[in-house]
């Protein structure tokens, strides 16, 4: 095991790159370090954490006093000004885990997870805090991983918006490419993301960030069983604040979208007289004057970390878009896995595979995804059920389990579901078999809906799934114009359409039946509701808080 983590994390000789080594010496820091910013840092550190090489635990250093925060930052402004450090700041211990649904036993089905020293992750997050803005103006926007404020929920709905518009509209279509990085984190090319850093950052700030980068060195363990040393040459040690960020900045300099990526956006009406065999539109409507094709749909990219993909109105520009990122990442040690890439076409009549698409732990067909919602929050309920139906255990302790490990997971991402009055009632059926069983009701016995709710003090989910909704819509009107949601959002109004719309169910006519709800001059199209949901307290007050008052 040791041998195959040891090959992963170091590059042959054959493959290295001839790039000019950058030459970082010693310095002194500006800003030298400090026991206050230490002491900040410590308190960010997470509890219950597996701890490194160094066998600290977090809560351990939170209670020390503040002559040890003096100590560690004396420590790393020696370390800054010699280029000596301690070697837990290099020393981290990988445990390798079964990845989630591959056969076990091979060695290339394990992930491997590295437990760094509490000195090391102090040391990245003062540095993170320092140099995040930095970094944070590199990235794009459209990239919604390791944000403040951003998240999962914004590409999830980007493509279900999108894909929603294009299979009840006869003449809109989309294309979606998703593409997925084999090992992106272990690939990195160590001196290339160094000289990245090198134009952003100030010399002090580089040479503790090659402190923590370069000559890694790891070792394997398997349950109680330590394997050898090893020095790692490429890749960044997944253990602390720092390599989401650094991964995300490398991958955009990688991508380079504005110069390397032929982005086109296609706003064309083609009119009557350009109508030809191919035209989405109904052929007893080609006949009248009033027939027109529109694709208006514009190239949008998403990433989320290594997980990037695009959406287009063109096979042809996403086959352009895929050749050309996949030679650019190539050069950066990033390689493209082409049997997790799918490409998917979603129109009117069409083939409707893409409900099968699972993008971020979410299906883009809303059925499909409260079964598996279902599914899993069963399995999780079925793993704690010893403890949700101990009699010696009270009521509201069961309860809050329940919510943390059974609720959560449902409704994840629950807000962007398209509901019909069927799908409301077995959500809420689902839920109520599951609190029966922890208050152990069961036939002959009987208890009413209402009075099962009133004694778990638990809101329906629909209820709790309209508030997210509402909530999520804040969020949504808040974002920048270039966001993928955003864009999708804008692309959902364009109302003109040449035939009478269908009546099914969508997103946009729930979440418009909700801002009735509240107001009758409220509209997902509307500009008065974006300009409310600026105000962040206000939106809060009158809309989600009334929304709460109701559930």
């Amino acid at each position: 095991m040791t041998d195959y983590f040891k090959k992963l994390f170091t590059d042959d000789e054959s493959h290295n790159q001839n790039l000019n080594q950058i030459v970082i010496n010693p310095c002194k820091m500006e800003k030298p370090f400090t026991g206050v910013e230490v002491e900040k840092a410590v308190k960010k550190l997470k509890n219950n954490k597996s701890p490194g090489s160094d066998q600290i635990n977090a809560e351990l250093l939170k209670s020390s006093p503040k002559l040890i925060f003096d100590n560690i930052a004396d420590i790393y402004n020696k370390v800054a000004e010699t280029g000596l450090y301690p070697e837990e700041i290099k020393k981290g211990i990988l445990i390798p885990l079964q990845k989630s649904g591959k056969i076990k036993g091979k060695t290339e089905n394990l992930r491997p997870i590295i437990l760094l020293s509490l000195l090391r992750k102090i040391l990245a997050i003062i540095m993170m805090d320092r140099i995040y803005e930095k970094i944070d103006n590199e990235i794009p926007l459209t990239q919604a991983a390791y944000r403040p404020g951003r998240g999962t929920t914004e590409n999830i709905f980007t493509l279900k918006i999108l894909a929603e518009k294009a299979a009840t509209e006869l003449n809109y279509k989309i294309n979606i490419m998703l593409l997925d990085m084999s090992k992106a984190f272990d690939c990195v090319n160590r001196d290339i993301l160094l000289q990245d850093l090198k134009k952003l950052l100030n010399e002090d700030e580089l040479h503790i960030f090659k402190i923590l980068i370069e000559d890694v060195i790891l070792q394997v363990k398997y349950e109680k069983t330590l394997g050898q040393e090893f020095k790692t040459t490429k890749g960044i040690p997944q253990g602390d604040c720092l390599s989401p960020i650094l991964f995300t900045m490398y991958l955009a300099k990688g991508m380079n979208i504005e110069s390397n990526i032929p982005i086109k956006n296609d706003h064309t009406c083609y009119t009557k007289l350009n109508v030809n065999n191919e035209s989405l539109v109904e052929e007893h409507l080609e006949n009248h004057n009033y027939a027109q094709k529109i694709n208006s749909v514009k190239s949008i990219d998403l990433q989320y970390a290594d997980d990037i993909g695009w959406i287009g109105n063109s096979r042809k520009n996403m086959n352009e878009i895929e050749q050309n990122i996949t030679e650019t990442l190539k050069k950066r040690n990033l390689v493209i896995n082409n049997s997790k890439t799918e490409k998917i076409d979603i129109r009117k009549n069409g083939d409707e595979n893409w409900k099968n698409c699972k993008y971020l732990g979410s299906f883009l067909d809303t059925e499909r995804d409260i079964s598996n919602r279902k599914r899993m929050s069963m399995l999780s309920y079925n793993k704690y059920q010893d403890i949700l139906q101990d009699k010696k255990l009270n009521l509201k302790t069961k309860i809050r389990i329940f919510e943390s490990y059974v609720s959560s997971i449902f409704l994840y991402n629950s807000e962007l579901w398209t509901l019909t009055k069927k799908l409301e009632n077995e959500i809420d059926v689902f839920q109520r078999i599951l609190l029966r069983r922890i208050l152990k009701i069961k036939y002959p016995y009987i208890i009413t809906n209402e009075n099962l709710y009133k004694r778990t003090k638990i809101i329906p989910w629909t209820k709790v799934i309209k508030t997210r909704r509402l909530r999520w819509l804040g969020h949504l009107m808040r974002l920048p114009e270039t966001t993928p949601a955003k864009q999708a959002l804008n692309e959902t109004r364009n109302n003109y359409t040449i035939y009478k719309r269908n009546n099914n169910q969508t997103w946009k006519k729930q979440i418009n039946k909700d801002l009735k709800a509240i107001d009758e001059n409220f509209s997902i199209d509307s500009h008065i509701v974006e300009l409310k949901a600026k105000d962040r307290e206000w939106w809060k007050l009158e809309v989600v808080d009334k929304a709460n008052c109701d559930a």
